[in-house]
This record gives C-alpha cells, sequence and structure tokens, in this order.
C-alpha cells in the first residue's frame, strides 16, 4: 500500500469512528421499551421506511440518493447534538442558529474526507436541507414520519403538550405533495390520535 492510500484510509478510519458517535448521541424520542432512541436507530429505519415505501410513491427516484440522504442527514448532530423540532420552529432564531451549527458541523466532518467525497457528501446534505429535488422531499417526509411513528411506539408519558397539539398538522407539508405519503401519514395520525384517546387525554 502506497502511502497516499494509507493516509486516505486512515482519515476514513478517523471519519468512521467519529461517526460512531451517532450511536449514543440521543434523540428526544423514546423506544417502546421506554429507553430513549439514538440517532442513528432514527437513520437506520428512515432507511428503512425509505426501501419500503419508495415503489409506492410512483416517483422515479434516485435511489442511491435517497439512501445516502437518510444514512447522513443527521450526521452534523455527531459535533451538535439533537434539537427537537418544538424548539427551533421554522423561522425562529433557534432555526437559525441551529441551521448555522450544522452547517459549519457538516463542514468539519467532509474535511476529514478526501475532496472529491467530502464535496459529495456535503452536496447531498446540502440538498436535503434544501429540500427541493424529489429524493429530499421524499426522505424529509419519510423523516418527519419516522419521528411520528417513533412517538406513536412511545409511552405517552413522553410526550410533551406541544407533541400532543402538533400530531394535527405537523406532517402535512412534508407529505401531502404526494398522493401516497399523504395517505400513509394519514394512518400515523389516526394512530396517534387514538393513543390519546386510549389515555384520555384532551385534543
Amino acid at each position: 500500500m502506497d502511502s497516499k492510500t494509507r493516509q486516505q484510509v486512515m482519515s476514513l478510519m478517523r471519519f468512521i469512528h467519529l461517526a460512531e458517535r451517532l450511536k449514543f448521541t440521543l434523540r428526544h424520542g423514546w423506544a417502546s421499551n421506554g429507553r430513549q432512541e439514538s440517532v442513528a436507530e432514527h437513520s437506520w429505519r428512515l432507511a428503512l421506511l425509505a426501501f419500503l415505501l419508495a415503489p409506492y410513491t410512483q416517483v422515479n427516484l434516485n435511489m442511491e440518493k435517497v439512501f445516502g440522504m437518510a444514512v447522513i442527514h443527521d450526521l452534523c448532530e455527531v459535533l451538535t447534538g439533537d434539537t427537537p423540532f418544538f424548539e427551533a420552529i421554522d423561522g425562529s432564531p433557534e432555526k437559525r442558529k441551529k441551521q448555522m451549527l450544522e452547517e459549519e458541523a457538516m463542514k468539519t466532518l467532509t474535511s476529514l474526507l478526501d475532496r472529491s467525497i467530502g464535496d459529495k457528501f456535503h452536496t447531498l446534505w446540502k440538498e436535503y436541507e434544501d429540500g427541493e429535488s424529489e429524493e429530499s422531499k421524499f426522505v424529509r417526509a419519510l423523516d418527519k414520519i419516522e419521528a411520528q411513528v417513533q412517538q406513536n411506539e412511545a409511552d405517552i408519558s413522553t410526550w410533551n403538550d406541544f407533541e400532543k397539539q402538533s400530531i394535527f398538522t405537523h406532517l402535512d407539508k412534508f407529505c401531502d405533495y404526494n398522493d401516497f405519503l399523504q395517505l400513509f401519514k394519514d394512518v400515523v395520525r389516526n394512530e396517534s390520535i387514538a393513543k390519546l384517546k386510549t389515555a384520555s387525554v384532551a385534543h
């Protein structure tokens, strides 16, 4: 192995070791067995949802892009940690700060890779954040769906007041662009409402 290749391998290993932090970076969500979920667990099931649901959307999706986005969309949280959606509402100063910190984190992370790979990662992440391509709209919708499914699976005691209200509208702007995702969203929402009713929570 020549020195350049060895250096590339060592850079990849540094990146891989750093990414391991996602396994113990916790999200706001809770699993059905009562423990807090990790960012890595969320990203895994997001990728699973993408694999399962893509054929039903009737959209010609670049699945390499889709899976790439699913895997790296929260990679910046290796450095920033997770911020629950209700702590960074669109248009708020908190949201702008979150976006700035995540952008800086992705620059730091991708700088560890060869430029060609690092640029590809950063470009794909930015495409996801912009939410304009078919692939990014799809993955962003599933990101929100997965989080709500996880909330439905968690004990009702983990839901805060904001989450009890957000179930009625939060998914709409992400899912309603596609008929199948709109239908799937409605099923997830009905599960949420049923959980509230079962727990005798007013809504």
